[in-house]
């Protein structure tokens, strides 16, 4: 046989490989919170040996995605639950790191990149259906992370990165409940929008806030409508 030009698989890639499967399966919730993990199981169902498992568990447990239990022998994983405490500081650190990207912007209030900023959503209507309401909320998580991106710390871009895994996962959990705030999403981006075009950093830094503060809201409230919201030992929200 005549030798094939193919490239040979490392296990770093099998790793990565791995882990995406199953963050892609923590985020859309086919593995949903609270699920324990057995590496022997997903191992199988990968068709892969349990150590490229055990370490993606690793890596997704840095990602806040997972957490360990138990000692010893007995150690696992579980995927980790919502809390009303974890919407909260999530909200939190956004409202801290996004609005450091519109504050550099407004240094130079450089042409292409407001103008970009501006008109992130022109040419996107306000949904109608599931299918133009999902497009449109990856366009509003393209949107927070380009700002972030201008603040041009890489370390702030590297912790939201690992924060937007985790929003990700609750966005896509209250997907349902987010379907009815839809016009006000589509409101408050224009406000944002068009204080970025005016060049108004005081109103874009409000208009930011305010958005991420509304989204916060809606999220908490239909989390426990749904009873989605885990609660402490000692019975209360952590």
């Amino acid at each position: 046989m005549n030798a094939l030009n193919l490239k040979p698989i490392t296990h770093t890639e099998l790793n990565h490989s791995v882990q995406r499967a199953l963050e892609a399966a923590i985020i859309e919730c086919e593995l949903a919170p609270g699920t324990a993990l057995v590496d022997r199981y997903l191992a199988a169902q990968l068709n892969v040996s349990r150590t490229p498992v055990r370490d993606a568990l690793r890596q997704l447990e840095a990602l806040g995605l997972v957490r360990r239990q138990g000692r010893g022998t007995m150690a696992g994983w579980v995927v980790t639950e919502f809390r009303e405490s974890d919407v909260h500081e999530l909200f939190e650190l956004r409202r801290l790191f996004e609005p450091l990207g519109v504050q550099q912007l407004s240094r130079t209030w450089d042409e292409t990149e407001t103008h970009r900023l501006a008109t992130f959503f022109d040419d996107l209507a306000v949904p109608s259906d599931r299918q133009s309401y999902e497009a449109y909320i990856q366009r509003d998580g393209a949107f927070h992370k380009e700002i972030v991106t201008l603040s041009g710390n890489g370390r702030v871009v590297g912790f939201y990165e690992i924060m937007e895994r985790q929003m990700a996962r609750i966005r896509h959990f209250l997907t349902t409940g987010y379907e009815g705030r839809i016009n006000h999403i589509a409101d408050e981006h224009r406000a944002l929008c068009a204080a970025l075009a005016s060049h108004d950093l005081d109103g874009a830094v409000a208009a930011l806030c305010h958005h991420l503060h509304r989204g916060e809201e809606a999220m908490i409230v239909f989390a426990h409508k749904k009873q989605l919201l885990v609660t402490d030992n000692h019975g209360g929200k952590r």
